[in-house]
């Protein structure tokens, strides 16, 4: 706040900003993969969503109002994946302020499964995760022949990966990520959002567009 009323005073209002500053590893990725830089979901498909990654991320402490979309999907049966080093609890168990058994009450609890990943290693894991949807079976092949560019050379990169040395670099439980790919394949609304833990990282292009 005090950073940009001095440059205000300075007679120019042209600040960075989180699209500059922050997820400019995200716009780079975004728009060679799927060919716009910004985020593909509104609100409304937050709410409506089977799945929800949330990835490198904490909303209870950094912005806690997710935490009611996350409570109004998971009232519409949403499962909810936490992939980050830090249990945060807002997302073990949220109480809502807002209504008065969150105050009064038990709270809402919103992981279904909690990843406690080794900082750094999302895109092994999410490696490790597309390398089992291919093996199986699972990608949407009318989808990939139509719209997609370069999946025989991403099959043949993955395939060629160690996956014991991938979970070993993640230091997540082999069921757990069998448990997340298997959610994975099995479900059609899906919404991965991420924040600091994935953009402002060494290999966070890499990251993301494997997401």
């Amino acid at each position: 706040f005090l950073y940009q009323l001095l440059a205000r005073t300075l007679g120019t209002n042209n600040l960075p900003d989180c699209s500059n500053m922050c997820h400019e590893s995200s716009g780079v990725a975004l728009s060679q993969s799927i060919g716009i830089g910004k985020g593909t979901v509104s609100l409304d498909d937050v709410h409506r969503a089977e799945l929800i990654l949330v990835i490198g991320q904490n909303p209870g402490t950094n912005h806690p109002r997710m935490l009611s979309a996350l409570e109004r999907a998971k009232r519409n049966g949403a499962r909810i994946v936490s992939i980050n080093p830090l249990r945060e609890a807002g997302l073990v168990e949220f109480r809502n302020p807002q209504r008065p058994g969150g105050v009064l009450g038990r709270g809402t609890r919103l992981a279904d499964l909690h990843l406690p990943i080794r900082v750094g290693a999302d895109l092994a894991l999410f490696q490790l995760v597309n390398r089992r949807l291919i093996a199986d079976g699972t990608v949407d092949s009318a989808f990939v022949e139509t719209r997609c560019d370069g999946f025989p050379e991403l099959s043949a990169h993955l395939a060629g990966l160690d996956p014991t040395a991938l979970l070993d670099a993640t230091g997540l439980a082999a069921a757990d990520v069998a448990r997340l790919t298997e959610w994975v394949a099995g479900t059609d609304r899906i919404v991965a959002c991420w924040a600091m833990g994935l953009p402002q990282h060494r290999q966070a292009v890499a990251t993301i567009q494997e997401i």
